[in-house]
C-alpha cells in the first residue's frame, strides 16, 4: 500500500509550481513536511531531494503570499 500522505523522494514532483492551484501547493507542502518528519525518524536526517523540494515549495508559497499582499494593499493616490 502506498502512503499518499507523504511524498517520497522517488515520487514525481511538478516542474512548475506556478501552474498549480493554491490547494494543490498546500497539499504538496503538507506531504513534503510529513516525508521530512518520517526521514528524520527513520534515518536521522532528511534526503537531499526532500530538502530541495521543501525549499521550492516554500519559495512558491512565499511568492503567492507576497503577490496576495501586494494586491490587497491600499493604493496611494497621486494628486497634482
Amino acid at each position: 500500500m502506498t502512503d499518499t500522505t507523504r511524498l517520497a523522494p522517488d515520487e514525481p514532483f511538478p516542474d512548475d509550481l506556478t501552474t498549480l492551484e493554491s490547494s494543490e501547493v498546500m497539499i504538496l507542502n503538507s506531504r513534503i513536511h510529513r516525508e521530512l518528519d518520517a526521514e528524520y525518524v527513520r534515518y536521522g536526517l532528511p534526503d537531499p531531494e526532500t530538502e530541495g523540494r521543501l525549499e521550492e515549495i516554500t519559495e512558491e508559497l512565499d511568492r503567492r503570499e507576497n503577490q496576495c499582499t501586494r494586491a490587497s494593499a491600499p493604493q496611494e493616490s497621486v494628486s497634482d
